[in-house]
C-alpha cells in the first residue's frame, strides 16, 4: 500500500447543517462523517422510509448520536409516501447493521426521536438558526419539499442543498417493470417532489451517480480502516462496509461523498448546467440536461485520492 499523502485541511468555521436521509448503510456512514466534521454543527436529522425500514434505521441513528455524546440531537420520521418504493431487498440491507454495536446500550445516552413529523421538524430546525443552513439530502426530496410547502420562508434560510441524486449516465440504478433503467432511485421514488424542489430556485449542489460511483469501497480503503481499527470510528466504518460489500460486491460511497464535501469542498470539481426530470413513461424519474430546466451546480469530477485520504483521516477522530 502506498503511503497516505498529507490530508487536506477542512474549513473549521462551524455552520449549521441539517441531514435529510433515508436510512441505508451509506447514509449511516454519511451521518458518522457529518458528526465527525469540525465545521459541521448538525442541527437535526430527518428520516424518510425509503431505502430502509424506518423502525430499524431510527434506532441505528439514535445509537450513532449516542456514540458522539450528542443526546440532545434529535431525529424525526417522515410520513411521506413513495410513488415508486425501493426494492424490498435493498431496504432490508439496513437491518444488517443491527448486528453491530453502533453506540451505547444505555437508552438515556441515545439521541431522541422528535414527536414532530419530519417536515415540521425540518422547517423548525432550519428557521430557528441564526445563520442559513446547508441541507445535506441523501434520499428522496419529499420531506424537504413538504417542509418548504408548510413554511415557504424556509427557502430564505437555506444556504444550499447538497443532494445525492440523479444520473447523467446512460444507465441509472432503477430496475423496475416497464422502465428503461435511466433513472436514479432518490428521484424515481417521487419524481414530482424532485422536480418541485428544483423549481424552487434554491441553490442545489448535485452529486449524481456519475461521480459517486467513482469512489468505490476498494481494498485500499478497507486496508487503511483496518490499520486504524484502534480508532472506534475506523473500526465501526470498516465493519459497516464489510457488511455492505458482502451483500453488494460493487458497493460505493454514494451518500458519503456529499457528506464529506461539506467539510472538504476541494475533493470535487463543480460544473453548472440546467436540468429537468421526466415525469412519465419508461424513463420516469430520468434527470436530463436542458436549457429550459432548473439551474444547478453538480459534481463533475472527484479527486478519489483526496477523497479516500480525507475520509480515512476523519475516521481517526476517536
Amino acid at each position: 500500500m502506498t503511503k497516505l499523502m498529507e490530508p487536506l485541511q477542512p474549513n473549521l468555521k462551524q455552520h449549521p447543517v441539517f441531514f435529510d436521509m433515508d436510512g441505508a448503510i451509506d447514509d449511516m456512514i454519511g451521518l458518522l462523517t457529518l458528526m465527525a466534521l469540525d465545521n459541521c454543527k448538525l442541527t437535526g436529522i430527518a428520516l424518510t422510509n425509503a431505502n430502509c425500514f424506518s423502525e430499524c434505521a431510527v434506532t441505528q441513528i439514535q445509537r450513532i448520536i449516542g456514540l458522539f455524546g450528542q443526546r440532545d440531537l434529535q431525529v424525526a420520521i417522515s410520513n411521506a409516501e413513495p410513488v415508486n418504493q425501493f426494492p424490498e431487498k435493498w431496504r432490508a440491507k439496513s437491518r444488517l447493521l443491527s448486528k453491530l454495536a453502533l453506540g451505547p446500550d444505555d437508552e438515556s445516552q441515545l439521541g431522541s426521536i422528535s414527536k414532530m413529523e419530519a417536515a415540521q421538524f425540518t422547517a423548525e430546525k432550519i428557521l430557528e438558526q441564526d445563520e442559513n443552513t446547508t441541507v445535506v439530502l441523501t434520499g428522496p426530496a419529499a420531506n424537504l419539499i413538504n417542509a418548504i410547502r408548510l413554511y415557504p420562508t424556509v427557502l430564505h434560510k437555506i444556504d444550499r442543498i447538497v443532494w445525492m441524486a440523479g444520473a447523467f449516465l446512460a444507465n441509472g440504478n432503477v430496475i423496475a417493470p416497464d422502465h428503461d433503467g435511466s433513472a436514479e432511485w432518490n428521484i424515481f421514488w417521487d419524481p414530482a417532489s424532485a422536480r418541485d424542489l428544483l423549481r424552487t430556485g434554491v441553490k442545489i449542489v448535485l452529486f449524481p451517480l456519475d461521480v459517486c460511483c467513482q469512489v468505490s469501497v476498494d481494498n485500499y480503503l478497507l486496508y487503511h480502516l483496518r490499520e486504524n481499527s484502534h480508532f472506534r470510528l475506523s473500526q465501526l466504518v470498516c465493519d459497516m462496509l464489510e457488511i455492505a460489500q458482502n451483500n453488494h460486491p460493487e458497493y460505493c460511497m454514494w451518500d458519503v461523498l456529499p457528506c464529506l464535501f461539506v467539510g472538504y469542498p476541494d475533493i470535487v470539481r463543480l460544473s453548472n448546467t440546467s436540468i429537468d426530470i421526466e415525469m412519465r413513461g419508461t424513463s420516469m424519474g430520468n434527470m436530463f440536461k436542458t436549457s429550459k430546466g432548473a439551474p444547478v451546480h453538480f459534481a463533475s469530477f472527484v479527486d478519489d485520492d483526496k477523497f479516500y485520504n480525507c475520509f480515512i483521516e476523519l475516521m481517526k477522530k476517536f
